[in-house]
């Protein structure tokens, strides 16, 4: 009887232990490959060759990019700056620039435009999404774009926004939003252009703009 009791006891442990084994072989399994999307998405870069002929490099921002960013800002026109943060601002602060610039490439996504100007890398557009802390089975996240005013109405935002949106798929993001004034007409023509069914909320002059990007194909501009 005791015999039985010791090798019913065993078989237990041994079941347990099959159990723990597959269970964190699992787990490891997912988190390797997030993290290998991780470092993929740390690594993104691009040439896109703009319809004017123009080259442009898209690329991951990174914590190296504070300078580069804060001077980007320097740059916008007040308008701009107002369409982007919805108040007038004089500067990024040093806490704006890390939460922008030091992002985890998992629930906060940024890519950057840049060109070479006097043998220095300049941004002139970025682009970001947060994913949403939301108890819905779906993944929402929130998406924002700033465009230096001297390279607007070349195409960047819709770059831009494309290849945001190309990523945000690939994350599982079946939903984006943004907010967006109603007199920032370039950034309302991005979302009206881009075949998505748009649902729209205004309220206080801020248009509130869902849609679902599942299944949206999204590329009008070559890359070099």
């Amino acid at each position: 009887m005791l015999t039985l009791f010791y090798l019913g006891f065993i078989f237990v442990l041994i079941f347990i232990y099959l159990f723990e084994s597959i269970y964190l072989k699992k787990i490891l399994s997912k988190t390797t490959g997030k993290q290998d999307v991780i470092k993929k998405l740390r690594q993104f870069s691009r040439h896109i060759v703009l319809q004017n002929g123009h080259a442009l490099l898209l690329r991951a921002i990174n914590p190296n990019d504070k300078e580069r960013l804060a001077d980007a800002f320097h740059r916008l026109t007040g308008k701009s700056i107002y369409f982007r943060f919805f108040s007038s601002k004089r500067k990024l602060t040093k806490k704006e620039l890390k939460y922008f610039t030091e992002i985890d490439f998992e629930h906060h996504i940024a890519i950057v435009a840049t060109i070479i100007n006097d043998k220095e890398e300049k941004i002139i557009g970025v682009g970001r999404y947060i994913e949403l802390e939301k108890k819905t089975p779906e993944k929402i996240a929130e998406i924002a774009f700033a465009i230096d005013d001297e390279h607007q109405n070349l195409g960047i935002g819709t770059i831009l926004f494309e290849h945001i949106v190309r990523i945000a798929q690939n994350n599982g993001i079946s939903r984006l939003s943004a907010d967006v004034l109603l007199e920032n007409k370039n950034m309302l023509d991005i979302f009206k252009h881009s075949g998505s069914k748009l649902n729209i909320i205004i309220d206080h002059g801020v248009m509130h703009i869902e849609f679902n990007i599942a299944g949206q194909e999204f590329n009008r501009y070559h890359e070099g």
